[in-house]
């Protein structure tokens, strides 16, 4: 009987991590608050906010304002008591073990595991917020991944296809290993992504009023197992 309740707990555990390493996370401003969301649109998880590295406010003439996050049931948000046009975030997801043995494992710094490894890497999630466009919005803010939208994303209609282009250190992001969210709507957990084609505007379908939310990922190789991996994403709402 222990083996099995033993056995069961493990494999809660794999799952979770399985889970934290696909999951997604954006920024959600409520009234004066910002919050840091984590998993999926429409189904959101706790997570660790030691893991947040920096949350700034940037105001409307691009000061950048360091915010301090306030823990709260599982979560993180930032008081909102300036002007600020954007808020923007990183997180450190710390390193993950992918083996034949043990699935993904999640650990704070590289270390011998046992099996084989088939993927291993750091993995890293960066969002932004846009609470009132401002033309620099227009181009990268210095994220070290980040989604830029080509024209004011919060005049968009239901159905109009909002230009965006997908940046990695300032530079338009590598085509291999990148992949953007057709769609803008947030009412969808787990939205179609489509794969960079080259160095040009990708077209994203504006979801219906309201909140807005656009996903990005990036897997850097760095040999035939070794990868970086970054999660990115832009949130913004359209009026009612």
């Amino acid at each position: 009987m222990k083996r099995i309740v033993l056995f069961a707990v493990v494999l809660c555990v794999l799952m979770a991590s399985v889970a934290a390493q696909a999951h997604d996370m954006w920024l959600e401003k409520r009234g004066d608050r910002v919050w840091l969301l984590y998993g999926h649109p429409g189904a959101t998880d706790p997570y660790p906010t030691s893991r947040i590295t920096a949350m700034t406010g940037i105001t409307p003439n691009q000061w950048k304002v360091e915010l301090e996050p306030v823990y709260h049931k599982g979560m993180a948000f930032a008081h909102l008591n300036d002007e600020f046009s954007m808020v923007t975030i990183d997180f450190d997801n710390k390193y993950w073990y992918h083996t034949e043995e043990d699935g993904w494992r999640n650990f704070m710094a590289p270390q011998e595991v046992c099996g084989k490894i088939l993927d291993e890497g750091l993995s890293y999630k960066l969002s932004k917020e846009i609470v009132a466009w401002q033309p620099f919005m227009a181009k990268p803010i210095g994220m070290r991944t980040e989604i830029v939208p080509l024209k004011d994303p919060t005049k968009m209609k239901e159905g109009d296809s909002l230009p965006v282009m997908l940046y990695f250190e300032g530079k338009p992001m590598p085509v291999e290993g990148a992949r953007v969210s057709k769609t803008s709507d947030s009412h969808i957990e787990h939205p179609e992504m489509m794969n960079l084609k080259g160095s040009k505007p990708v077209m994203v379908k504006v979801g219906p009023p309201g909140r807005q939310l656009i996903i990005g990922k990036y897997e850097k190789r760095l040999s035939d197992t070794k990868r970086v991996w970054f999660a990115f994403s832009m949130s913004f709402t359209t009026k009612k």
